[in-house]
């Protein structure tokens, strides 16, 4: 199988604008005076190394930042644990009053389960033996 290219005359007419374009190029680039290149060429490392840096503070400046955001970031959580131990204590003492109240409660509430038992006992066994005694 064969493939087959056609070539136009404006095909060649664009090969040819572009290898003149590419010769004007290089004969413009032959035609400048070499101290004046390299002097270019240094300018523009000049400018990239000031770039970079440029570039090398603004990093520098934003790792700075972000150490003091860390930093408060560290003391804020060391803060929030001492809370945290402070409040457990707390937390633990108040379920110990809690726990004390509660059993004092209980206590009381028998002994005056116990007393309203032992006054019904007491006032009923009289008032049996009254009506006993009144009822023939």
């Amino acid at each position: 199988m064969a493939i087959a290219f056609v070539i136009t005359g404006a095909d060649i007419w664009i090969f040819n604008r572009i290898v003149k374009r590419r010769d004007a190029k290089r004969i413009a680039e032959a035609q400048e005076d070499p101290g004046k290149r390299l002097r270019l060429r240094i300018s523009r490392i000049n400018q990239a190394f000031a770039e970079a840096a440029s570039l090398m503070d603004e990093l520098q400046h934003d790792l700075e930042a972000q150490q003091a955001a860390r930093e408060m970031l560290l003391a804020e959580a060391q803060r929030q644990q001492k809370l945290l131990e402070f409040n457990e204590g707390q937390a633990e003492k108040i379920r110990q009053i809690l726990v004390g109240e509660t059993e004092e409660v209980i206590r009381t509430e028998r002994r005056q389960q116990w007393l309203f038992f032992t006054l019904g006992v007491l006032i009923s066994i009289p008032i049996g033996v009254a009506i006993n005694l009144l009822v023939p």
